[in-house]
């Protein structure tokens, strides 16, 4: 059941009111989505994620009919006339079984890891489960729940998906890492969304002259490293301190550097922002 905070949210060309916010149509047809992270009034990444949707439209055939300008100008509206601060917007595009399309942004609720989790880690699990086609951000509802409920279940922050064939592919809101001996290890993107966060991880770890592997890698597998992060919009850069049974080095220096280079990612990002 999806939600929306404060007062307005983005229904096609209007601004309406929450109190009329009805997303029960969005239970049939295909819709795909962002989520995006707002600081200081700024949607972080605003470029990266507007792209990125009209990516998976593309890879699900569907024919967006609006502009990259048109989501801009959505969003701004939203953060204005909500006097939004901080918090995650949702914008998605989604086709009905009749062929009719429709555009929605709205504020939703988020969750923001700890000071205590980001200096602990976080414990997760894994499920067997996997997204059609993975490079696309489309809403699966049935999968979502399964997650949640298995969260809920387990008490884990996150839970990790393992595909038919056996393969660790992506956590349901992240992507995941590992390190072993100062080197990074993630799943080939192929078998995974596309993260903007994770995008900037991989560039600045090329920036800094550290090994990344972008490989398949097996639960069996994970006992083989010495540290486990996640990434995502909410999350940023998290560390894990146990994945199933396996723990791991939450204090690992790579991880905290890494912790620290994007937060100053960040910082640019939104220093240079201009609508």
């Amino acid at each position: 059941m999806e939600t929306a905070l404060l007062n307005y949210f983005v229904y096609d060309v209007q601004l309406r009111s929450t109190c009329d916010f009805n997303p029960y149509f969005l239970g049939k047809g295909v819709s795909i989505y962002e989520v995006l992270r707002v600081e200081e009034g700024i949607p972080l990444f605003l470029k990266e994620h507007i792209d990125r949707i009209f990516s998976s439209a593309a890879l699900e055939n569907i024919q967006m009919n609006l502009s990259g300008k048109f989501i801009r100008q959505s969003v701004r509206a939203l953060i204005d006339e909500n006097r939004m601060s901080i918090g995650n917007i949702k914008f998605l595009f989604h086709r009905s079984p009749s062929g009719s399309n429709q555009f929605m942004a709205w504020v939703m609720p988020f969750f923001y890891p700890s000071a205590r989790q980001y200096a602990e880690g976080v414990v997760a699990g894994s499920m067997q489960a996997e997204r059609e086609n993975p490079n696309a951000k489309k809403v699966l509802h049935s999968l979502r729940e399964q997650a949640d409920a298995l969260m809920k279940k387990k008490h884990y922050w996150e839970v990790v998906y393992v595909n038919a064939q056996g393969f660790l592919t992506e956590g349901s809101r992240s992507n995941i890492f590992f390190i072993r001996n100062n080197k990074i290890f993630t799943p080939e993107l192929s078998l995974v969304l596309p993260g903007i966060t994770r995008a900037k991880v991989l560039s600045l770890a090329a920036e800094n002259g550290i090994p990344v592997e972008e490989t398949k890698i097996r639960p069996g597998e994970i006992k083989n490293f010495n540290a486990c992060f996640f990434t995502g919009t909410s999350p940023k850069v998290l560390p894990l301190v146990q994945l199933n049974q396996w723990n791991f080095d939450v204090q690992h220096p790579l991880i905290r550097r890494l912790m620290l280079d994007y937060d100053k990612v960040v910082a640019k990002d939104l220093s240079r922002f201009k609508w």
